[in-house]
């Protein structure tokens, strides 16, 4: 049967306790999904494969299909298949993978790339990226720079000039002094002070 260009197929077993077969292919027009059953039952021996097609532009809306190659296949590949369906293979990447390429781009271009949709800002002014950015560009990394990346973010530490970063930590400092300051100081306990009263050298 010629379906035309196939972009993607695989096969495979579904999950355990199950032994049927399935077949998943994507074309230029239509998903489709096939499935030999697997039986030891001798009136099912014989049944002929399954099959179900869904066009291209209804599959982003029919949960239950892709539920189903979740299922079989797996969210990574229900996630590959989203791609092509949808013509989104960079935001259907894995969010470290996205990172990882992020890191490679210019400061403008990790801008531009933020502006395109929701989830690839949030990879782009994630904490993960611009701690690695900081590190490649910064020699040596405090404690106190730590710390204060986490009040402030990597970002927001990254884009600080020397100065002002310097003036951050001071503040910083200070603040910590006085809030230990504020603090109350630990109350001494009053040991009880026994008397032992001895007569004929026992204790009574």
């Amino acid at each position: 049967m010629n379906v035309g260009t196939i972009l993607f197929e695989k096969t495979g077993q579904a999950p355990s306790p199950s032994k049927d077969f399935h077949q998943l292919l994507v074309t230029e027009k239509q998903v489709i999904l096939r499935t030999w059953r697997i039986t030891m039952r001798k009136d099912q021996r014989y049944i002929p494969p399954s099959q179900r097609k869904i066009p291209l532009d209804e599959f982003d809306e029919d949960t239950m299909f892709q539920t189903e190659i979740s299922r079989i296949f797996g969210m990574e590949t229900l996630r590959l298949v989203h791609g092509i369906v949808c013509k989104d293979w960079l935001a259907r990447l894995p969010k470290d993978i996205l990172i990882l390429i992020a890191g490679f781009l210019d400061l403008v271009d990790i801008a531009r790339l933020g502006s395109v949709c929701r989830s690839l800002h949030k990879v782009c002014t994630s904490d993960l990226l611009w701690k690695d950015i900081f590190v490649r560009h910064c020699d040596t990394i405090t404690q106190e720079t730590k710390e204060l990346a986490q009040e402030l973010g990597w970002k927001k530490v990254f884009f600080t000039n020397k100065i002002q970063l310097q003036v951050q930590m001071r503040r910083r400092k200070e603040r910590h002094s006085a809030e230990l300051k504020k603090k109350p100081a630990p109350r001494e306990e009053k040991i009880p002070q026994t008397f032992v009263t001895q007569t004929n050298g026992h204790g009574l």
